[in-house]
C-alpha cells in the first residue's frame, strides 16, 4: 500500500512540474518542433521570391534558417539575414541559397 502511495505522490508531483500544454490554436507557420526539408524550404523562399517580387525578405528567411534541416541551407539563410540586416543586401548568400535549391530540384529566379 505505501508503494502505491508513493507512486501515485511521484505520479503528481511529476504532473505538476510539467510544461503547460500548448495553445489549441495553430498558426500558419511551423512551430518550433516543425521542420522543413531542403524541398520544402525552398518551394517556401520560391513562394516569398515570387510575392516579393524578386527579392527574399527576412522573415522568410528566418523561418528557413530556423527550420530547415539541411545545415548547409540553414547557414546560408542565416548569413542572408545577417548580411541584409548589416548592407541591405545579400547577393552571395542568396546565390547560395539558390544553388542549395537547384539541387533539389527547385529554381529560384535570380533578381
Amino acid at each position: 500500500m505505501r508503494m502505491l502511495a508513493a507512486a501515485a505522490a511521484t505520479a503528481l508531483a511529476a504532473g505538476c512540474t510539467a510544461a503547460p500544454a500548448a495553445p489549441a490554436h495553430q498558426h500558419s507557420t511551423p512551430s518550433a518542433a516543425a521542420s522543413l526539408t531542403g524541398t520544402q524550404a525552398c518551394r517556401q523562399l520560391l513562394a516569398d521570391v515570387t510575392r516579393h517580387q524578386g527579392r527574399s525578405q527576412v522573415p522568410g528567411l528566418r523561418l528557413i534558417a530556423d527550420h530547415v534541416t539541411d545545415a548547409r541551407m540553414a547557414g546560408d539563410a542565416r548569413t542572408a539575414v545577417r548580411d541584409i540586416d548589416h548592407t541591405g543586401g545579400a547577393p552571395v548568400a542568396l546565390a547560395l541559397l539558390r544553388d542549395d535549391c537547384a539541387h533539389v530540384g527547385v529554381r529560384i529566379p535570380a533578381p
